[in-house]
């Protein structure tokens, strides 16, 4: 398995955690993230209000993170 990127460790850990504050901080404002069964959230504050409810997702599919380490872009893995 390829190593994580450390915005990836770090917004698992914080679900684990159940950090959401910290996850909110973590996620840019416009972070659009899709779930495994292919829902669509786009913003901080939908993506904290569905992982509070769901459990922890493993490693994205695929990412993206902006020049501040935020990650704006979130694609789980299907199935």
């Amino acid at each position: 398995m390829a190593e994580q990127v450390p915005a990836v460790g770090n917004v698992l850990a914080l679900i684990e955690r159940r950090d959401w504050v910290r996850l909110e901080r973590a996620l840019a404002p416009d972070v659009h993230w899709t779930t495994a069964i292919e829902e669509q959230l786009h913003g901080s504050a939908a993506v904290v209000a569905l992982l509070r409810t769901d459990p922890v997702p493993g490693p994205p599919a695929y990412h993206e993170v902006d020049g501040r380490g935020r990650v704006v872009r979130w694609i789980d893995k299907m199935g």
